[in-house]
């Protein structure tokens, strides 16, 4: 999937939590080129969270578990704020 596509794909971002407790995880546009695949995540006021690196280790593995399935199926180095969460791999000759 090149790279144009793979922004387009994620444009929309994901979901997480329910409620007031719930946060949006959105592209981040200016990050994602190349083989990187960037997202930063909002609270429900859309005001940028807090780096996904200092939110408790349970709060931080449950958005991280959500991420990995949503881009299972891509071939790329993804991050969500200051935390990666999967290496991209070079292609086999």
């Amino acid at each position: 999937m090149d790279n144009e596509n793979l922004a387009e794909r994620f444009k929309a971002g994901f979901t997480f939590g329910e409620g007031m407790a719930t946060d949006e995880v959105l592209l981040d546009e200016k990050r994602t080129k190349g083989h990187v695949l960037a997202f930063l995540v909002y609270d429900a006021n859309m005001w940028p969270a807090p780096d996904l690196s200092t939110w408790s280790s349970k709060g931080r593995q449950k958005l991280i578990r959500l991420i990995s399935q949503k881009v299972k199926d891509v071939n790329a180095e993804v991050w969500v704020d200051d935390v990666k969460v999967k290496d991209y791999k070079e292609a086999e000759e």
